[in-house]
């Protein structure tokens, strides 16, 4: 069982994500962190302050020696993925390989407006994500790539260097929709993420299963992929210990706490102390 908690940069300073994230590191408890990655707050007033993720990230990577760390997640929709490989290549190696990439086809309707990016259907939001993950993986593991599909082309790229973490760092997707994410994680994901909204067991149980039907419809072994489960925490150390249980019964290999800004240096140390007691 892998832990690992979620810190938002709304509403955070770099000198307290900065202690959070060294507190982290030496502590030895958490295995890893994540950012999540807007360009402003997604569920909260749009003018309170929130800081680049991938950015922030550079700086962990040179603070810590440890910790794990990726996006949880980036919209697809933000980065061509020739800049997203570039910016991870480049992370990877500043952290010794201790990146994971986590990408999803983006959501937030009124972000996408309020600073002109066009966010597509859904069917087209998928499609592009299907071919940013194959771009990132040719780009990360060929010597010279080549792609042609619907919405991306790629000819004879040169990309160099390669990453620390071989073939690449893990892919992360995250999400419970069972005609698009569900089979995308079947195809490309090293770690499927399910967001635990509303505490449901069943809900977690039902979207395994068929995670792990569609690896075997594709010829995967379902055991490539980690699966972690995503909740935040509930105020109350007792219940989010009987959660972690829950849910390590049910299946999950990765519980991810995720801390309700602004950030509170006081919350891991004492949640890690609880679920290792």
């Amino acid at each position: 069982m892998r832990y690992s908690f979620k810190v938002w940069s709304q509403e955070a300073e770099w000198s307290e994500l900065r202690d959070i994230w060294i507190e982290a590191d030496r502590g030895g408890f958490w295995d890893a962190v994540w950012l999540n990655d807007h360009l402003h707050p997604p569920k909260a007033d749009p003018s309170l302050p929130i800081m680049d993720a991938w950015m922030l990230f550079g700086g962990l990577a040179a603070i810590t020696d440890r910790i794990r760390f990726g996006t949880m997640l980036s919209a697809n929709t933000f980065r061509h993925p020739a800049i997203l490989a570039k910016q991870s290549v480049t992370l990877d190696r500043m952290s010794d390989g201790r990146l994971e990439i986590g990408v999803g086809a983006g959501w937030h309707e009124g972000e996408h407006r309020a600073f002109g990016i066009e966010l597509h259907s859904v069917r087209t939001r998928f499609e592009l994500l299907d071919e940013t993950l194959e771009v990132l993986h040719g780009l990360l593991t060929e010597p010279v790539f080549s792609f042609e599909g619907e919405h991306h082309s790629i000819q004879a790229a040169r990309f160099e260097p390669k990453t620390v973490q071989k073939p690449r760092p893990p892919f992360v997707i995250g999400g419970t929709g069972p005609r698009r994410t569900i089979p995308l994680a079947a195809k490309w994901a090293d770690q499927w993420n399910f967001p635990d909204y509303t505490n449901d067991l069943d809900l977690f149980r039902s979207r395994r299963a068929l995670l792990f039907e569609s690896c075997e419809e594709i010829g995967r072994d379902p055991a490539q992929i980690e699966v972690s489960v995503q909740f935040r925490y509930p105020e109350d150390l007792a219940e989010t210990v009987d959660r972690v249980e829950a849910y390590r019964a049910a299946g999950a290999d990765h519980i991810l706490v995720s801390f309700s800004p602004p950030p509170d240096p006081d919350l891991p140390p004492s949640v890690a102390e609880a679920l290792a007691s």
